[in-house]
């Protein structure tokens, strides 16, 4: 899918001539009725279906903490078949549960200092929730390929030891559609690419619990200093 209302910037490195190894690397640019956001933190950038993890003895792990009602960091991105850990520090329950269609899962309430763990078997965003705290969400990018990144507040990412040859690079933001971009490492030289995410029609949706409900407010503050 070509998604003109969305892009990344991007700038293609390579060594020089007689080099077996690229980079990709370049820059995230989100923008909000024409013009640059200051902060470009969260957006998944992943080269599609490049089967080369940088350490090939580790095993894909991702973690997503429940800390302060929030989840933290709130994007994760992690390879096909990985699992992710969710681990509560807070000092009150969790219920870390999705819907999202063959990844969907339900970790239970599960107190302080405790953690649980899911694999994901299907590529795709996981829209990641508690079912005591509406406030908590958020997101786990599950890609065919093994580099990926998040970006933090600069937008830039980079992808070392890459090999000559024609990809596809995707880009993707909570707040804005999914791109890809096609790019071409050569043996030298290099490919300058230029586009940027538009998340000028972004409007946030309350979301409902595991249960298909609304959320109900806490009964008391007693009750939400325990959950």
């Amino acid at each position: 899918m070509r998604t003109l209302s969305a892009a990344i910037a991007l700038t293609l490195l390579v060594p020089a001539s007689g080099a077996v190894a690229g980079t990709i690397a370049g820059r995230v640019t989100l923008q909000a009725s024409g013009k640059d956001r200051t902060d470009a933190s969260n957006v998944v950038v992943w080269v599609e279906g490049l089967h080369a993890p940088a350490h090939p003895n580790a095993e894909p792990r991702g973690e997503m903490k429940s800390s302060s009602k929030r989840f933290t960091p709130r994007v994760v991105a992690v390879p096909l078949h990985s699992t992710v850990e969710f681990p509560n520090v807070d000092p009150i329950y969790h219920n870390v549960f999705s819907v999202s269609g063959g990844n969907r899962f339900d970790l239970g309430l599960y107190k302080s200092g405790a953690s649980k763990e899911k694999t994901f078997e299907e590529p795709g965003l996981v829209r990641v929730y508690c079912n005591i705290h509406p406030q908590m969400v958020g997101f786990v990018m599950v890609v065919d390929s093994d580099r990926s990144e998040v970006t933090g507040p600069d937008g830039a990412f980079r992808f070392d030891g890459i090999a000559p040859g024609s990809y596809v690079v995707h880009a993707w933001h909570e707040e804005g559609p999914e791109v890809k971009v096609p790019v071409t490492v050569r043996a030298s030289g290099d490919a300058p690419l230029a586009i940027a995410i538009d998340v000028s029609g972004f409007r946030p949706e309350a979301h409902k619990n595991k249960y298909g409900k609304d959320y109900k407010p806490p009964s008391n503050d007693a009750e939400d200093e325990r959950y």
